[in-house]
């Protein structure tokens, strides 16, 4: 299993147009927030930047292991699986090589990702988290990622051809930003639109991130402008999130990522064994 983890891996490194397309998403965020997004109507910058951050992370948890699936598509139609589901290789080891080595991509990239914004957080002078706040966000890019990469594996293991998965990614890309409120924050749009994305379980993820990374920001505009003034600011840019008086607690939202995950994990294990067909 480790001889295929480092094959599949290496094959995507090598790849430097699936590494750029992977990118690609996080890149136009940027793009677009810097242009337009960012330039109005915040009154304080820290906030800004780390509501940004906690989006774009919660985004690559999602989209930086497109392209490292390409690997199970070419694999397939160069019936290059085949020979390896008949060689005494395990088929459970084989199976899980091809869902866990876009994972162990998407990870590293988002650390990468991560390090350059708070390279960027320091130069400008914006707070940190605290010790406890990186570990939780070590934590959780490690299960958003788990999450994301497992939902991934479930649906490219209904897919045939490099073309429908770029069409794929490419849709994912471009929604992702929209339904884990980057674009817009969830408290601009109408209710129905926010239960729909209360349901997607990425958009937990940016919740969480948003948690973390905000926390020192708002901390900070408490004394400012007040609990009340603080509290409707959480809940119009997706820090907290309520349904009714129920609210979505960190705990909810890690349960149900954690469900996500391993749910579509095994759903994926079990429909890539169609590779060996």
């Amino acid at each position: 299993m480790k001889a295929l983890l480092k094959r599949n891996i290496k094959l995507y490194f090598r790849d430097k147009a699936a590494l750029f397309f992977s990118f690609l998403s996080i890149i136009i965020i940027i793009a677009l927030f810097a242009l337009f997004l960012g330039q109005g109507g915040w009154d304080d910058t820290d906030i800004r930047d780390t509501w940004l951050m906690a989006g774009i992370m919660a985004v690559a948890a999602i989209t930086l292991s497109i392209g490292a699936y390409d690997i199970v598509i070419t694999d397939k139609l160069d019936k290059i699986a085949k020979g390896f589901y008949a060689s005494p290789v395990k088929r459970s080891h084989i199976t899980a090589a091809y869902v866990f080595s876009p994972f162990i991509v998407s990870v590293m990239m988002s650390f990468v990702v991560a390090i350059g914004f708070f390279i960027y957080l320091f130069a400008v002078g914006a707070p940190l988290p605290g010790a406890m706040g990186m570990v939780q966000l070590a934590l959780l890019i490690i299960l958003s990622n788990f999450a994301g990469t497992a939902v991934l594996g479930f649906l490219i293991s209904f897919v045939k051809s490099t073309g429908s998965w770029n069409t794929i990614g490419t849709l994912i890309g471009t929604l992702s930003g929209f339904l884990m409120g980057v674009y817009m924050p969830i408290g601009q749009l109408p209710s129905f639109v926010q239960y729909i994305m209360i349901v997607f379980p990425p958009y937990h993820s940016a919740m969480l991130f948003r948690q973390i990374l905000m926390s020192e920001p708002l901390a900070a505009a408490y004394y400012t402008y007040g609990s009340e003034t603080v509290a409707e600011l959480q809940g119009l840019l997706g820090v907290t999130f309520n349904i009714g008086n129920f609210e979505v607690t960190p705990i909810i939202s890690v349960v149900y990522l954690a469900a996500t995950a391993v749910l579509f994990f095994c759903l994926s294990v079990l429909n890539m064994r169609k590779l060996s067909k």
